[in-house]
């Protein structure tokens, strides 16, 4: 199977307002984050947890109204299947063949954590790190969850 290409794109649009793409190969996924969670950094500890050999990993992008939900599953050969799903009225404790699928798709662990450090990096960048908490109004920088996805794709070598 050849490497899936993984893009993602993080904006913050508004006081605490996020808006995020993701592209794995050929599928897209368009959702939107609230400051009511703390969407990107929620979503860097899934990552995490996915490199360090959890069997899946789960975050949260909170909406007014509704959730998306990110699903992480480990594979085998370094891969992960990543689904986004959809709950447009509820938030939390809603099961997973409730939500509607947005994006389904597998690529490599690597890839995907990688594409995540770059964002954070891009942002970290842009914004600083004070910029970024006002934007986002009620959580820091995930400037902890950044420096240890960053060890993990060092020290894993081709391993993970």
């Amino acid at each position: 199977m050849s490497a899936m290409s993984v893009t993602f794109s993080y904006e913050l649009t508004g006081r605490g307002w996020a808006e995020c793409t993701v592209r794995i190969g050929e599928k897209v996924a368009k959702v939107s984050a609230s400051y009511l969670s703390d969407a990107l950094a929620d979503l860097a500890s899934a990552t995490v947890a996915a490199l360090r050999g959890h069997l899946a990993a789960c975050a949260s992008f909170a909406e007014e109204p509704g959730e998306y939900r990110w699903m992480l599953e480990p594979l085998a050969d370094g891969r992960v299947r990543v689904r986004v799903l959809e709950f447009p009225y509820s938030r939390g404790g809603k099961p997973e063949d409730e939500g509607i699928v947005l994006l389904d798709g597998e690529c490599r662990l690597r890839t995907f954590a990688g594409a995540i450090v770059s964002e954070l990096q891009r942002l970290e960048a842009k914004h600083g790190r004070e910029g970024y908490r006002k934007l986002w109004v009620n959580h820091e920088f995930p400037a902890e969850r950044l420096t240890e996805l960053q060890g993990l794709l060092k020290g894993a070598g081709g391993g993970v």
